[in-house]
């Protein structure tokens, strides 16, 4: 059974390149990135999976 794991993400501090970076970081770990939803409440939601 795949394992999720949901991360909101602000972009407005850090910009694209540290939402690459995170990615990146989260990939080593063995996650995959599964879907990026942009928020009202929070700007980016990014949703990884492991299976």
């Amino acid at each position: 059974m795949p394992e999720y794991l949901v991360e909101p993400f602000d972009i407005v501090l850090d910009g694209l390149k540290s939402m690459q970076a995170f990615i990146n970081e989260k990939t080593a770990e063995g996650y995959e990135l599964q879907q990026v939803i942009e928020r009202s409440t929070c700007p980016w939601v990014l949703i990884f999976y492991r299976a």
